[in-house]
């Protein structure tokens, strides 16, 4: 099958969608399925060969909305070209482009990505009474009409059903995962060694994704600043890129508690730099107010790192459930827990918990098993909206798609 993905922007730097894509569709090229990537990113952005499929940048788009008539205009001319597509976010102009040019003519889903989580409407009431306004005049449409609505748990699917009514999409839940990191421990440890060769020695705590507020990163610092002096050789890295207001505003709660010198700022990091540095932490935290999945766990519990994270990290029963980590409210007084709970922990406990974060990846989070779902779950719908596809059976080969006789 050819399978188009639509996407504000390919940049890396803009959070968990964009690797949620690549997860996804590198998973499905290995089934056979054609996989090509539409964006409203400039034509000459820097990052857009940093995906392994066809791109196609139709920006840049206009506003935070990311609108742009080129996209519209383009599905409309390559439509026939696809089986289906998939549109990453909702909020955003692409997903009513998606709608606008395909609808009747190709089956479209839309992965929400956590976007309809309760928690933004109670965060940001402001911007709830103007999504509110555009949910009535645009989005409920552009969900109601897709072939299918993509959840990463059942507690995202339901949380999302309390935001936003009426509505009649129809859901589907399938897990994301990854691909098995790279095998070279020894050159990601050098790589991190020379990217940050004042670090070689320490003992750290890690935080690692994109830096906003939804995910707690001021409850992780003013809770690292409560226990920082029973523990002077520990230290802590926030790893990630994030709003310059927003760095500045955590920046100034480190100065504060005189910290600044055992909180390490990294920035954007990938490539063998950012496994060594998964594999150097002693654990990771996310004391995250809302996650839909939390891909960056994930990545943590591939390399055996264990998960110190708030119950608002919508897997965060699978982790309570394997062993591979501990949760805590998304508080302040549960952050300060997660953070002494495993500190108190002796070295056979926290190798019982390493042992186990892998265990979870493997068991439950790889890629194999989440692009199995995904697509049981996309050709279940494309069969049910009576798309032409009644003859396709899943994995009737060993992984691919094929027709039955």
């Amino acid at each position: 099958m050819r399978f188009l993905h639509v996407i504000p922007s390919v940049d890396r730097e803009s959070g968990g969608p964009i690797e949620a894509l690549r997860q996804i569709g590198m998973s499905h090229q290995k089934y056979g399925h054609v996989i090509e990537v539409a964006c409203v990113d400039a034509q000459d952005s820097p990052f857009l060969h940093d995906l392994p499929f066809p791109i196609h940048a139709l920006g840049p788009g206009r506003t935070s909305y990311a609108y742009s008539a080129k996209l519209t205009n383009w599905l409309r001319r390559h439509r026939a070209e696809f089986d289906a597509v998939i549109v990453h976010g909702v909020w955003q102009f692409p997903t009513d482009a998606v709608r606008a040019a395909l609808s009747g003519h190709v089956p479209y889903f839309v992965y929400t990505h956590g976007m309809l989580d309760p928690w933004f409407n109670q965060r940001y009431l402001f911007k709830h009474i103007k999504k509110t306004l555009f949910w009535h005049a645009r989005l409920r449409r552009d969900l109601d009409e897709a072939t299918g609505v993509i959840f990463t748990t059942e507690e995202e699917m339901e949380r999302s059903i309390c935001s936003f009514y009426p509505f009649h999409w129809k859901g589907i839940v399938a897990p994301l995962g990854i691909d098995d990191p790279p095998g070279d421990v020894q050159a990601q440890a050098i790589a991190l060694d020379n990217r940050f060769p004042e670090w070689k020695e320490d003992r750290f705590l890690l935080f690692f994704g994109r830096i906003h507020p939804k995910k707690g990163c001021d409850l992780l610092l003013h809770a690292f600043s409560r226990i920082a002096s029973e523990f002077p050789d520990l230290h802590l890295v926030m790893a990630g890129p994030g709003n310059a207001a927003y760095l500045a505003s955590l920046q100034r709660i480190v100065n504060a508690s005189g910290l600044a010198n055992r909180v390490k700022w990294t920035g954007m990091i990938s490539g063998p730099a950012k496994w060594g540095l998964l594999r150097a932490a002693e654990a990771f935290v996310l004391p995250s107010h809302q996650e839909n999945f939390g891909i960056a766990a994930v990545e943590v519990m591939a390399v055996n790192t264990p998960v110190l994270i708030s119950d608002k990290v919508q897997i965060w029963r699978e982790v309570l459930r394997s062993g591979a980590g501990m949760v805590e409210p998304d508080s302040l007084e549960g952050t300060e827990r997660l953070l002494r709970r495993w500190l108190a922990e002796d070295v056979p406990g926290q190798a019982r918990f390493r042992k186990a974060a892998g265990a979870c990846y493997r068991a439950r989070f790889t890629a194999e098993q989440a692009s199995r779902i995904l697509l049981n779950g996309l050709m279940a719908r494309l069969r049910s909206s009576r798309s032409g596809l009644d003859a396709l059976e899943p994995f009737s080969d060993g992984g691919k798609w094929v027709s039955s006789p």
